[in-house]
């Protein structure tokens, strides 16, 4: 990650020190680490970028989201001359990538949108841009946007939904469709994620928005069975 000169090949280190010490959730130690690192790469401003993109997401798998945020934030500007170089340019996806990822995370749709459209122009792994895909549908479908969600959906579906991402996807797909009033198509979606393990919205509504949608289609004996299910679920 970081230049193989004496300083900064000690502050690669302790920075994969500072990852494993938060794999074992020992964050604060992590934290420690990665200032140390910080200090030893002050003079290249590329490592130190790299090394800010770590503590910010070191912050947020600690639950710390806001302050990951204002740390990623501020880097788009105090770091705005080094992105514009090819080497801080990949920096700066990744920055933008955990924006978008984590504002919408907290219900920031309107902030998540723009970040999250401008990633559509990244030059992304397949997986990655799935996941792009997967967090601007349910963007979109929160402010109401629900055949830009459609399309959002159907590019992810293409290219392929990682397991992570299986019950979100399935549930928000069919809800976009609901809302288009294509019933058949969100009865199989809400099917495909009642069916994709516990991630996700809780089973009560998967078995509440089928039976409202099996309503939708005229089938009202199967309705009645997905309300029974929905209510059962919820005592």
């Amino acid at each position: 990650m970081i230049d193989s000169d004496d300083s900064l090949g000690k502050a690669a280190h302790l920075l994969e020190q500072a990852a494993h010490l938060q794999k074992q959730g020992q964050f604060r130690d992590a934290e420690t680490l990665t200032g140390e690192a910080k200090l030893l790469a002050a003079a290249s401003v590329q490592a130190c970028a790299e090394i800010d993109l770590f503590h910010a997401k070191l912050l947020i798998n600690e639950n710390r989201r806001e302050e990951g945020l204002q740390k990623l934030s501020a880097m788009l500007i105090g770091y705005a001359d080094c992105f514009k170089n090819p080497d801080g340019r990949n920096v700066y996806e990744l920055v933008q990538l955990q924006r978008a990822f984590s504002l919408m995370h907290i219900g920031k749709n309107e902030e998540a949108r723009p970040v999250l459209e401008e990633a559509l122009s990244f030059q992304l792994e397949c997986g990655v841009q799935s996941d792009v895909y997967c967090h601007l549908g349910p963007c979109y479908h929160e402010l109401a946007l629900y055949p830009l969600a459609k399309e959002q959906f159907e590019c992810a579906n293409s290219l392929g939904v990682s397991e992570d991402w299986q019950s979100v996807f399935h549930y928000y797909f069919g809800y976009t469709l609901y809302e288009l009033r294509d019933f058949q198509r969100a009865k199989r979606e809400f099917i495909l994620c009642l069916q994709s393990g516990p991630a996700g919205p809780p089973e009560s509504i998967r078995y509440a928005m089928l039976a409202t949608t099996s309503r939708k289609l005229g089938e009202h004996t199967e309705a009645r069975s997905y309300d029974e299910k929905a209510k059962s679920l919820k005592r």
